[in-house]
């Protein structure tokens, strides 16, 4: 099965909705709100359809495949890691092609954005525990 190819046009389009991650001809990556987002309101008993049209996105330009794929690919990726991350993980580090760096300067940029928003989070995160430990050990002595 060939996977449907975005226009200039559509792409355009994907990128100017702010929950959109990155996107190429191929391959559309949204950003960790929508993966969150979307994975509440399918939880609540929303289709991925709605979801997708309530949040800007027209399933019709991403097509049928896709929408079902969106919601594969969330869900697995909550079952795996419990939590969510913008973009798509790379499986390791030495990938041949030029996954991971965007074609777009717009794409560069809302990436760059968007993993510095994902950092702080993870500086917040392990301040967090590290507040835990800490106040466990002043507890014990």
């Amino acid at each position: 099965m060939e996977v449907k190819r975005f226009t200039g046009e559509e792409m355009d389009a994907l990128r100017s909705n702010p929950y959109t991650y990155k996107v190429t001809q191929c391959q559309l990556s949204f950003t960790t709100e929508f993966k969150e987002l979307f994975w509440k309101h399918y939880n609540e008993g929303m289709t991925p359809r709605d979801i997708l049209l309530s949040f800007g996105y027209d399933p019709d330009m991403i097509g049928d495949n896709r929408v079902n794929g969106i919601r594969m690919h969330i869900k697995k990726e909550f079952e795996k890691q419990g939590m969510f991350h913008s973009g798509r993980r790379l499986r390791s580090t030495s990938s041949s092609d030029n996954a991971g760096v965007p074609a777009d300067p717009a794409d560069e940029v809302r990436q760059l954005r968007n993993e510095v928003e994902y950092l702080r989070q993870e500086v917040e995160f392990l301040k967090k525990i590290s507040s835990i430990k800490t106040s466990g050990k002043q507890v014990k002595s």
